[in-house]
Parts: structure tokens; C-alpha cells; sequence
């Protein structure tokens, strides 16, 4: 634990209920970044590099768009950005297991910082070319998803055990809140600044990161991974996964929205562009909409400490998500559109921090790197998603390609809900790591 951190024998206060075996204080919505300085400089360095990676996604595939008039070469670079964390994901948990976080955290953010600058003076100098993206997008994806995990797993060393229920939830709420918060900033910027000052953009705030983050107070390893080969780490993590039903059905269905439903980001410049005729200014509103729904409802998840405890929160939210994105691909009225589009900000943030919060309070710090590894994976699912959307794009239209993506959605939605019963109820205590002290 950090010297920032509250010690460990301060009384917990009376009002209180249980998530699994950690007592939830009733405590305001703030708490944990009011007392907690250290994870108050963890959180705003993450909303800086998270909003900044979402916003290069959406003008990366603007630039796309203008420089190859394809809706296909959209979805490729989105691809290339996202197969990383399909790639390295489960070695990065091993990795933040073993070293310390802090350094690992650094390391990443210094070759994000970098990758954003070089393309940020590419694209300034008139230089930059289309397989210049793909490039940086695979690099840059390669780094965040190290940033991504390694970001989860160190709230736990932030603060203690008994608040750590409120930090986790404000922590996933910034985070997702971000996945559509930063995308909608880049509309507007492209607006004003043009894609180059919005590019620009996205390399000073992943600069100002990496300087806020430098910050974070030295830290050990967790010291779950030592004593084995990474390869062996990996397969502790992936064993852990396997044997808990309900870990294993909660890191499914957070994938299921994340290769389906998501991919709408990708195809929001060609809505706006070739369905509703609105340009980049039009983009800018309607991405301003969905930010707004995902900030309320990324909130409003921080603020109900009980939620978590409604078994129906993630299959309700998972389909009303799709069903409402099916609305909007078959909703020519704009005003309406936007509305919808500001919904599905909403229920997509309350989804994805419900889901992140739950895992993380489900399993114990010794292996809480390599499980996030794993949950960082459903992120990968994104590009998995992308390329076919943007191909079905290319071929009958962003409507249709996104209704065909819904449905799919609901029907695997249905099958995580049948197959995986765990999910449906309340969550279970959290289990320690087959090589961590005291597992039972």
C-alpha cells in the first residue's frame, strides 16, 4: 500500500453494506478522490491518455476516410489498432504481476506520447501517408494495451480494502466514460481545429499523462508472478479464469458489446458523412450527444452503490444497448437520432462500469494483473468487430451493417445469459489466485 493510502485500521463507517466479502461504506460519490491524493492523480492522468487515445480513434478514421474514400481502409485501421490487445494482453497481466506497476505504466506511456507527436508532426508537415496510420496505429495500440490494465490493476494499491468498492467504480466509470467522451471531443475539434490541430490535440494530452503520471508514488510488485516463467504466470491467470464460472461469464459478456455494439464508434463518420449528410460539424453533435449520455451514466453508476448488487443490471443494459443502436441506424431524423445516440452513451457506460467494477472486486490483488489482462482482451474484440462492420458498410451501407452487428449482439447476449447462470445472480465472494497465500 501506498503512504497515500488510508491505513488499514481506520473504523469503517456504520452505514455500510457487502459486494461479495469488501464492506461498501456509504460514503459520497467523491470519496476515494477527495482522501486519497495518489488516486486522485491516477484518475485524472487516466481521463487525460484514455480521452486522448479515443479521440486519435475517431480522427484517425476521419483522416481515413478523406485520404482513401473507404469505409473498409476505416475499419482496417481500426483493426490494426485493436489486435494488440488480443496479442498481448494476457503477457501484459503477467507482466503487472511481476514489476512494479508504476514503472510499467511509465514505460507504455513514454511510446504512447511519443507514437502521438510523430504522427501529430506528420500529418502538421503534409508528410503523412496512409499506411503511416496503420503503423501508428498498431504501435500505439500495442502500448495502450499495456496502459489499459495496468491502470485497473493499481487502484487496488491506491486505496484500501474498504473503500476500494467506491475507487474502482469512479475508476471504471472515467474509464468508460472516456471510450465515448473522447471520441466525442474529436468531432467538435475536427470542426474547429481541422484534423491536423485535433491530432495535435491527442498528442498533448498524451504528453500531459505521461508527466501527471510520473507522480504516482514508487511501488513494489504484487509478487504473485514471481517465482515462475511468464508463460507459467499466464497460464495461472488463464486457469483462474476458467475454473470460476461466474469470472468466466462476466469477462464474456463484457466482450459481447465490445465486438458488436461498439464498433458504432468506427462508423459514426460515415453516418454522419454519407447517411445523414452532416460533415465533420455534424459528427462533432452527434458524438457530443453520446459523451454526454456515457458521462451520466458512468456517474450515475460511481454515485448507486448498490447497483452493482441488481443481478438484471448487465443483461438489461446489454440489450437495451443494442436495441437502441438498432433505432438509430434506422433513424433518418437527425434531432432523433442524436437523442438515441445519447442513450446509448448512457446505457454503454453503465454497462462497462458495472462489469469492470464487479471483476475487479472479484478477485484478489496476487492476480488481479493477469485477470485484467484477460478483461483488457474483450477491448481487443473491438477491431474483431470493426473490419466486418466496415466491410458490410462498403457493401449495403452503415445502417444495415450495424443492425446485422446488433442482432448478433442480442443473440450472444441470450446465450451468455443462458449458458453462464452466474451472471444472473448476485456476485459470489472473490476467490484468491491458485498460487496466491491462503487459497482455499
Amino acid at each position: 500500500m501506498s503512504q497515500d493510502s488510508e491505513p488499514e485500521n481506520r473504523p469503517v463507517e456504520s452505514d455500510t453494506f457487502e459486494v461479495g466479502q469488501h464492506v461498501v461504506s456509504e460514503i459520497s460519490l467523491w470519496h476515494s478522490l477527495t482522501e486519497y491524493p495518489a488516486f486522485r492523480t491516477l484518475f485524472g492522468s487516466t481521463l487525460a491518455t484514455n480521452s486522448g487515445f479515443w479521440m486519435w480513434i475517431i480522427a484517425s478514421g476521419w483522416l481515413a476516410l478523406v485520404l482513401t474514400d473507404s469505409a473498409f481502409f476505416v475499419g482496417l485501421v481500426g483493426f490494426v489498432g485493436g489486435i494488440p490487445t488480443l496479442l498481448f494482453g494476457v503477457f501484459v497481466g503477467a507482466l503487472i504481476d511481476r514489476y512494479s506497476r508504476r514503472n510499467v505504466l511509465l514505460i507504455a506511456q513514454t511510446v504512447v506520447s511519443i507514437i502521438a507527436v510523430a504522427l501529430a508532426l506528420l500529418l502538421f508537415l503534409d508528410l503523412l501517408q496512409p499506411w503511416h496510420l496503420l503503423v501508428g496505429a498498431f504501435i500505439n495500440g500495442t502500448s495502450m494495451s499495456v496502459v489499459f490494465p495496468t491502470r485497473n490493476a493499481m487502484v487496488a494499491n491506491l486505496v484500501p480494502a474498504h473503500h476500494l468498492a467506491n475507487a474502482v467504480a469512479l475508476n471504471a466509470a472515467g474509464q468508460n466514460a472516456t471510450r465515448v467522451v473522447g471520441p466525442a471531443l474529436a468531432g467538435p475539434l475536427i470542426a474547429l481545429l481541422g484534423i491536423d490541430g485535433t491530432f495535435a490535440v491527442c498528442a498533448a494530452l498524451q504528453v500531459g499523462a505521461f508527466v501527471v503520471t510520473g507522480r504516482l508514488p514508487a511501488q513494489v510488485a504484487a509478487d504473485g508472478a514471481s517465482g515462475s516463467s511468464i508463460l507459467q504466470s499466464v497460464g495461472v491467470g488463464l486457469k483462474t479464469v476458467w475454473r470460476d464460472e461466474y469470472l468466466l461469464g462476466m469477462i464474456i459478456l463484457a466482450g459481447v458489446p465490445t465486438m458488436f455494439l461498439m464498433p458504432y464508434i468506427n462508423l459514426m463518420p460515415v453516418f454522419a458523412r454519407d447517411v445523414l449528410g452532416l460533415g465533420s460539424t455534424g459528427l462533432g453533435i452527434l458524438m457530443a450527444a453520446n459523451g454526454f449520455g456515457a458521462v451520466i451514466g458512468s456517474l450515475y453508476v460511481a454515485g448507486s452503490r448498490r447497483l452493482t448488487q441488481n443481478p438484471n443490471v448487465l443483461i438489461g443494459t446489454g440489450i437495451g444497448f443494442a436495441l437502441v443502436l438498432i433505432a438509430f441506424a434506422l433513424m433518418p431524423v437527425t434531432i432523433i437520432g442524436a437523442i438515441l445516440i445519447l442513450a446509448a452513451g448512457g446505457i454503454s457506460a453503465v454497462f462497462l462500469a458495472v462489469n469492470n467494477t464487479l471483476i475487479q472486486l472479484h478477485v484478489d490483488d496476487a492476480i488481479r494483473g493477469r485477470v485484467l489482462g484477460i478483461y483488457v482482451l474483450t477491448w481487443g474484440l473491438l477491431p474483431v468487430g470493426t473490419l466486418p462492420a466496415g466491410a458490410i458498410a462498403d457493401a449495403v451501407g452503415a445502417p444495415i451493417a450495424l443492425v446485422v452487428m446488433c442482432l448478433a449482439a442480442l443473440i450472444m447476449i441470450v446465450f451468455v445469459a443462458v449458458r453462464f447462470p452466474a451472471v444472473r445472480r448476485a456476485a459470489p465472494e472473490p476467490r484468491t489466485s491458485p498460487s496466491a497465500p491462503g487459497v482455499r
